[in-house]
């Protein structure tokens, strides 16, 4: 693509020559028509008509461009919009002395005339600098304008012919370099940068001595219409840079509509998942203390009926205690309250620690406990906390295990990673289920009932993320489920 914005570059520097050229020999060819009169021996009221028109012309299309640039500096105030309203004022305030002394004025005036002409060359390559946000040095631009105003306003025709030839060419270079740089929104300023610069050519060549002006160029001259093409690829330029913002605001407006949208969605879905919790943590508050409750009420009746009652209400009370201990530990988990007693751990002793406590839980059900934790895993954490990790995914195992099933804990280590995976061959979980099966207040679909807050799960991936760990989960329907813990070996 590079070669195209090359070709483009090339096109927009001979657009410019081309105008130039073309303004010369159209001023020779005029000159023949006309028996080599020149324009000041050479005076027509239609002439004097048409240039009124055209400078009439130029002023309306000048005072447009402003008020629009003004309507939008009102509702933006972006610094290059200033320099644009300045550069359109020169035009405008020149554009009105042309037409009011069309010609012949001479001394203070001319001058006059002549240093407007240089800012307005100035202007144009200080707005294009300004709209493409080109790095102009500061400590060089307000010498190097003093100094290229200045030579413009010398007597000698050559120096002047060449200072104001320069600066055109500068602001056609600052265009074609930042092009050619990639930015591609010089694109829309170089091309009628190049007009208005071929263009001016026609404007300078009158101050040369030697050259003599035809009156068709002369009209043309004195309308000052050169300029509008650069205006009007300025204003393009504002209008598009304008559209992509407003693109750019109606594109974010859309995302942040989505993000309410989605955000509102999670919002409602953990409000919705916080009061099924919470009925389901009501109901399992009030079965244990019913049976509390009515186990008193037996014994207060029939005192002899407390060693068959005890084992019961011992279990209920273990329960409720069990449950508002995992509801405290989550709540200082979801507000980031959990403070860790951290040092080198050995994973798979904690893990057979954890299996070993286990086994009567797992006998009583009928369900098969294996621990295969010879592997020696050293990681960095909390001892107590990663115990109550392991134990939440095999007391989740064990629960959702039938009787007859088996529960495997292995220790492995796999590359820098320390794993414990725990297996069952219980119901398993339904695909629909796994994505959020560590999401708080998250319940399966799965009916078997058991002694379980509901929050293991939870609870353990929050612990493991605290130890720069995580927890995954490879399930099937009627096979059962896997869990793995993953933690950074400690080296």
């Amino acid at each position: 693509m590079k070669w195209k914005k090359q070709l483009c570059a090339a096109a927009a520097v001979l657009l410019a020559l081309g105008i130039a050229l073309a303004g010369v020999l159209l001023n020779q060819h005029f000159l023949v028509l006309s028996g080599g009169i020149s324009r000041t021996e050479m005076q027509s009221p239609l002439g004097d008509l048409v240039r009124s028109h055209l400078q009439l012309v130029a002023l309306i299309v000048f005072a447009t461009l402003a008020a629009a640039i003004l309507a939008l500096y009102h509702y933006k105030k972006q610094p290059e919009l200033r320099y644009f309203l300045l550069y359109l004022a020169v035009l405008f305030f020149w554009g009105t002395l042309a037409a009011f002394f069309p010609a012949g004025f001479q001394g203070l005036l001319q001058r006059f005339m002549r240093l407007f002409f240089a800012i307005t060359i100035l202007a144009s390559a200080l707005l294009s600098a300004a709209l493409l946000a080109l790095p102009l040095p500061a400590k060089w631009v307000v010498p190097a304008s003093a100094v290229f105003l200045l030579l413009g306003q010398v007597r000698l025709p050559i120096l002047r012919f060449g200072t104001l030839t320069a600066g055109m060419c500068l602001c056609l270079y600052l265009l074609l370099s930042a092009y050619l740089r990639g930015y591609e929104a010089a694109g829309l300023l170089l091309f009628p940068c190049a007009i208005t610069t071929g263009f001016r050519v026609w404007a300078l060549l009158p101050t040369l001595p030697f050259y003599v002006e035809c009156y068709p160029l002369y009209l043309l001259r004195c309308a000052r219409v050169f300029d509008i093409p650069f205006a009007l690829g300025c204003m393009t330029y504002v209008c598009r840079r304008f559209a992509l913002q407003f693109d750019r605001t109606e594109q974010l407006a859309q995302e942040l509509d989505t993000r309410v949208i989605e955000r509102t969605r999670a919002l409602t879905e953990e409000t919705e998942a916080r009061k099924s919790m919470m009925l389901n943590i009501f109901h399992d508050l009030r079965s244990p203390l019913f049976a509390v409750s009515n186990g008193l009420d037996t014994l207060a009746e029939a005192p002899d009926a407390l060693p068959a009652l005890l084992p019961a209400l011992q279990q209920r009370v273990a329960f409720v205690r069990s449950l508002t201990e995992d509801l405290f530990l989550a709540a200082k988990l979801e507000q980031k309250q959990v403070l860790l007693n951290e040092d080198r751990v050995a994973l798979n002793e904690a893990t057979a620690a954890v299996c070993a406590a286990c086994q009567s839980e797992a006998a009583q059900k009928g369900v098969t406990l294996r621990a295969e934790t010879d592997c020696f895993l050293p990681v960095w954490g909390d001892n107590v906390r990663l115990q109550q990790v392991v134990q939440n995914l095999v007391t989740n195992a064990i629960h959702y295990t039938p009787a007859g099933g088996v529960v495997t804990v292995t220790c492995a280590r796999e590359g820098g990673t320390a794993r414990v995976t725990v297996q069952d061959t219980g119901c398993g979980i339904a695909p629909e289920d796994q994505a959020a099966v560590f999401d708080r207040y998250f319940h399966t679909t799965a009916n078997t009932k058991h002694d379980s807050t509901g929050l293991g799960l939870t609870i353990a991936q929050e612990l493991a993320h605290l130890h720069h760990g995580e927890i995954t989960l490879q399930s099937e329907v009627g096979k059962g489920s896997r869990f793995t813990l993953k933690l950074p070996i400690l080296e």
